[in-house]
């Protein structure tokens, strides 16, 4: 018989995450701009509170997620050790 091989699981991916979260907000946004468009024109006003609360919201949003990926990429330690032949260390045997 055949044996099935196990599927390994993905570690989930960070930058994956974020890229989805700035997508689904891109969306959200160009959703509720025409939404609130339609509102306007059917009825001549828009609620202003509901659009000033909910581009703040997004805004944070992705502010929140450009501040992690700037943290990350400064403050992250390389996965791969340096290489020294750029200068500096112990000069090579021979």
């Amino acid at each position: 018989m055949a044996r099935r091989k196990r599927k390994r699981k993905r570690k989930s991916d960070p930058t994956r995450f974020s890229k989805k979260v700035v997508a689904a907000i891109l969306v959200a946004v160009a959703a509720f701009t025409v939404t609130m468009i339609v509102v306007y024109l059917r009825t001549g006003g828009i609620p202003d509170t509901l659009v000033t609360a909910f581009f703040a919201f997004a805004g944070g949003e992705a502010g929140a997620l450009g501040l992690i990926r700037f943290g990350k990429a400064k403050y992250e330690k390389p996965d791969t050790p340096s290489d020294n032949s750029a200068g500096g260390g112990e000069p090579p045997a021979g």
